[in-house]
């Protein structure tokens, strides 16, 4: 793209901006794959969101100078980090795109979460710097009790993260998945719940959004000799990444963001991460020997 081909993303992008609903965008197809199921018996809305890639702590530190500039009111400043830091022009315009929905993951029980979620991703489909670079849906099978399984499928979902990234991941899932399922009833359930990784590894962030749809089917028995419960378990994972187009960012286009709209790297991954209810820590989940006895070794260092 020419110079004039990152004039016009930053026109629409000022379209988006202040009147982002009559923006019409091909990928705005892409929303449908995050149509929420109609069975079972309640929906969690949650979500972890956690920063990967190699440029992650830099983004980090660059949005701290960023929520100092914007207590200081430079508004200079903040158009400066906002044009060099592209991770944080990102997790502004997430940040702006979520106000304008009723999604709230720090709110799971919000019975709007499921529709404003959807919401989200239409609107920051039509963000113009924003390529859709990968769209699918998965749905495995589960019945036994090992989850460590589970969640190994669940992260190989994931194209393109690094190894030193995968325990962070695996960790994130299975600490909202305690946080999710202690909010609903175990027979027939439904849990939603996303995780978003934002990754930077160069000017280029790419945003991963999965959404996870877990269908839970509990069957008990009682009386004399009669097997324990047993549980199937389906699991829906809609995948679905979006490359941020660093390269045509622009000083004028952080600017009208400025002007509109300011949210930090870390503001972001610590203002869309579920908190766990108090039961959480009540949930008891199949993992394998290993799982369990580093939560041993976890639970000794404590005491």
């Amino acid at each position: 793209m020419n110079a004039s081909d990152a004039q016009n993303l930053t026109s629409q992008f000022d379209t988006w901006l202040n009147s982002h609903q009559s923006l019409v965008s091909n990928q705005l197809q892409h929303s449908a794959l995050f149509a929420v199921p109609r069975d079972g018996d309640s929906s969690v809305s949650g979500q972890n969101t956690i920063g990967a890639g190699k440029n992650a702590q830099t983004e980090s530190a660059q949005g701290k100078k960023l929520d100092d500039a914007i207590s200081a009111g430079n508004h200079s400043e903040i158009v400066r980090l906002l044009t060099e830091s592209t991770g944080n022009a990102v997790s502004s315009i997430l940040g702006l795109a979520q106000s304008r929905t009723g999604w709230n993951p720090l709110d799971p029980d919000n019975d709007k979460n499921a529709e404003g979620f959807q919401e989200f991703v239409s609107s920051i489909l039509k963000v113009p710097f924003f390529n859709v670079t990968q769209s699918e849906r998965t749905t495995v099978h589960y019945e036994e009790e090992n989850y460590n399984s589970l969640i190994d499928k669940v992260v190989g979902l994931y194209d393109g993260i690094t190894e030193q990234d995968v325990p962070l991941i695996k960790n994130s899932i299975v600490n909202l998945a305690k946080a999710c399922t202690s909010r609903v009833n175990t027979q027939n359930t439904k849990t939603l719940f996303v995780q978003n990784t934002m990754n930077a590894t160069g000017t280029d962030i790419v945003v991963g959004i999965q959404q996870t749809f877990m269908m839970m089917e509990r069957s008990h028995s009682s009386g004399k000799g009669a097997p324990k419960d047993q549980y199937k378990t389906e699991i829906t994972v809609n995948v679905m990444e979006l490359t941020f187009k660093g390269g045509l960012w622009n000083e004028s286009a952080a600017e009208k963001l400025a002007d509109k709209f300011v949210k930090s790297w870390d503001d972001w991954l610590d203002g869309t991460t579920t908190p766990a209810s108090p039961s959480a820590d009540q949930i008891q989940f199949c993992f394998g020997p290993a799982h369990r006895a580093r939560q041993k070794q976890e639970a000794d260092a404590i005491k």
